[in-house]
């Protein structure tokens, strides 16, 4: 059961692996720096409506056309990394799960019992794959340098006004 379960660990963490480097060769710094151009943009679009500021919002209908095209792009990549990463999922999971079958992997604690991930106790292929995957993603993205924007990751430029805090702190 156990070696079963680190199978099926490792290649969630291959295929978590091989999707996150296909993102890290198509996004180059340049794209970051446009998600979170457009990133910034929305969220200043959305405090200025909050706000009814007509002229803050005014001013940044003018780049609207700009930030879709930046946004355009982004979208393009996004979908190829999608695609690919579809192609893989759904390349390795039916052999996967034709290999495995209905074997149950592990037992969950008693009186757990999560939708979709565990029946009665069990914790099938189904299920051991989906926590696995999820569990090896984010590490595996930190190790390769791939970070969600806004949690920290690389990508995100500070506000003028972070710096300037700095400046006055440091």
């Amino acid at each position: 059961m156990v070696l079963e379960m680190l199978a099926v660990l490792g290649v969630a963490a291959g295929i978590s692996a091989v999707t996150t480097g296909i993102r890290r060769v198509i996004f180059k710094e340049e794209d970051m720096r446009k998600m979170a151009e457009i990133q910034a943009f929305n969220r200043e679009l959305l405090a200025a409506q909050r706000k009814k500021d007509a002229k803050a919002i005014q001013k940044l209908q003018s780049r609207k056309e700009y930030i879709q095209k930046l946004n355009a792009d982004v979208s393009k990549k996004n979908m190829l990394i999608m695609f690919s990463s579809m192609i893989i999922f759904f390349t390795v999971y039916p052999l996967l799960s034709g290999f495995f079958g209905a074997t149950q992997l592990g037992s969950m604690p008693p009186g757990l019992n999560i939708p979709f991930i565990s029946t009665d106790g069990g914790l099938y292929f189904y299920g051991w794959f989906i926590l696995s995957f999820f569990a090896v993603g984010s590490p595996i993205a930190k190790i390769l340098g791939i970070s969600p924007l806004g949690m920290g990751g690389q990508g995100v430029e500070e506000k003028p006004q972070d710096k300037g805090e700095k400046k006055g702190k440091g």
